[in-house]
């Protein structure tokens, strides 16, 4: 489940980060190939460079979404063949009719079976 920012840095999808100089993005990866195009090592296989905003193709925001008993939620991870559902913006009453119990102030999950789902799918909006 993709809930990130991602950017296309020379012609190939990252996942960033906006540090607070806004135009300042940390492009993270674990493709150690990356190193030829001035990646360093982190940590472990996580590789990282930093880059002025306007070297990037693109910046952008995917979420991804599954639809469960008709209502449109996010979809926050996948662990066999069961998906974390997470509800924040709606009516509690709807989230709560369909089981989900709250985890934090205004947030609800439930785990669900991916077969009781009808879609999943990811949404990508600019940043």
């Amino acid at each position: 489940m993709r809930n990130d920012i991602y950017a296309i840095y020379k012609g190939k999808e990252y996942e960033a980060g906006i540090s607070e100089e806004s135009n300042v993005i940390v492009l993270r990866s674990q493709d150690p190939n990356d190193v030829s195009k001035g990646f360093s090592l982190y940590k472990g296989t996580i590789y990282f460079k930093y880059v002025h905003r306007s070297e990037l193709e693109e910046i952008y925001r995917i979420s991804t979404y599954a639809e469960y008993k008709g209502i449109k939620l996010q979809a926050i991870k996948e662990d066999g063949d069961k998906i974390l559902l997470s509800g924040v913006i709606g009516d509690y009453r709807v989230f709560e009719s369909l089981g989900m119990k709250i985890v934090d102030k205004g947030v609800y999950e439930k785990w669900v079976d991916k077969s009781d789902v009808t879609r999943i799918y990811e949404e990508k909006k600019p940043r």
